[in-house]
């Protein structure tokens, strides 16, 4: 009787009893480093339940867009999401300080510090969130932002008549405006076309995303600006997670913090490989590191779209509430730039 039992088990027959399942929906696929930290939430989640919550994940386009799988986490049909910030940012547009070039910085122990203990982010916007039935659980890094181009970018004048492929949010496009490019917003699959073709001269993201891509196979340069990381956010449904056990919350803000700290090895590692890999294969690829006062050009620029970032806020709200939305995100965005100030 108990080697049936055992057997019975082994094939998912529980006699009634079936193990509760999380979804978990990323942007990006598997091995990307959103993969990482929901792989490892999802191991923890299990060990520490015992086997008696399963994780079940879903990969960039399984749910649809990236707004798709934050509104289906919104709604309760998915309890967790990981979207970079521009994403989340369509529910809580404050979230986008994160975006603003030159805020953040790319130093790493600063960067992750301010990520993953953000008071402005965690505590003065938690209503927003709350607003909209949605809980921050975590930021990550994936890396510093790399420019791509066919030739050397360390001026905004050697931006112009470059078209360079950015996301889709406002203030990425607005950014390579301000730095003298023309951004050309395109779908992750149409980038390595456009770039052989050279319908697109350049792109932004991190190293190991531009491997991945074998987008350096379409390009001669690469440029570290110290402009800002790639920022992934973590969330989960407000309601849902309310519900819980404490019991529960508390195996779920330990598995957020394993996924933080594999997902954050994780990119250190993958970014550096990646490079060697890049370097191994091209070797006649040209890498680029902005000097002090080159960066320095990028980052007066960037100053005005302090006011691009308060403008986005303020558009996201009805007409009586903009002035105070307003004012609202030119606190949290000077709380958030003192915040990196003081750990750096």
């Amino acid at each position: 009787m108990k080697k049936l039992l055992t057997a019975l088990l082994a094939l998912g027959i529980s006699f009634g009893v079936s193990a509760e399942t999380w979804k978990f929906a990323s942007e990006e696929d598997k091995k990307d480093v959103q993969d990482i930290f929901a792989q490892t939430f999802a191991d923890t989640i299990k060990k520490e339940s015992d086997g008696d919550i399963r994780v079940k994940i879903y990969y960039y386009g399984q749910l649809g867009t990236e707004n798709d799988i934050v509104e289906l986490t919104a709604k309760g049909t998915v309890q967790f999401v990981s979207v970079g910030t521009g994403h989340l940012g369509s529910y809580v547009p404050e979230v986008q300080a994160i975006s603003v070039p030159y805020v953040m910085g790319t130093d790493t122990d600063v960067v992750r510090k301010v990520l993953t203990g953000s008071k402005t982010i965690y505590n003065d916007l938690a209503d927003r969130f709350e607003n909209v039935n949605l809980k921050l659980l975590t930021m990550i890094s994936e890396g510093e932002m790399v420019w791509g181009a066919n030739k050397a970018i360390r001026s905004p004048e050697d931006f112009a008549g470059q078209k360079i492929r950015t996301f889709t949010s406002t203030i990425p496009v607005e950014t390579y405006k301000t730095f003298g490019a023309t951004p050309t917003p395109l779908s992750w699959g149409e980038v390595y076309g456009s770039l052989q073709l050279k319908t697109v001269d350049g792109m932004v993201n991190p190293i190991y995303f531009i491997y991945n891509a074998k987008w350096h196979e379409v390009q001669d340069y690469l440029m570290f600006p110290g402009q800002q990381p790639y920022v992934g956010t973590v969330s989960t449904n407000s309601e849902w997670f309310n519900g819980l056990s404490a019991e529960k919350q508390e195996m779920v803000r330990k598995a957020i913090a394993a996924a933080e700290q594999a997902a954050h090895d994780y990119q250190l590692k993958i970014n550096q490989e990646n490079m060697d890999k890049i370097l191994a294969e091209r070797p006649d690829i040209k890498v680029v590191t902005l000097t002090p006062e080159e960066r320095s050009r990028f980052k007066d620029l960037s100053t005005s779209l302090h006011e691009t970032y308060y403008d986005v806020v303020e558009n996201a709200y009805d007409d009586a509430d903009k002035a105070s939305a307003r004012e609202g995100a030119k606190k949290i965005l000077q709380n958030l730039i003192q915040e990196v100030k003081d750990a750096s």
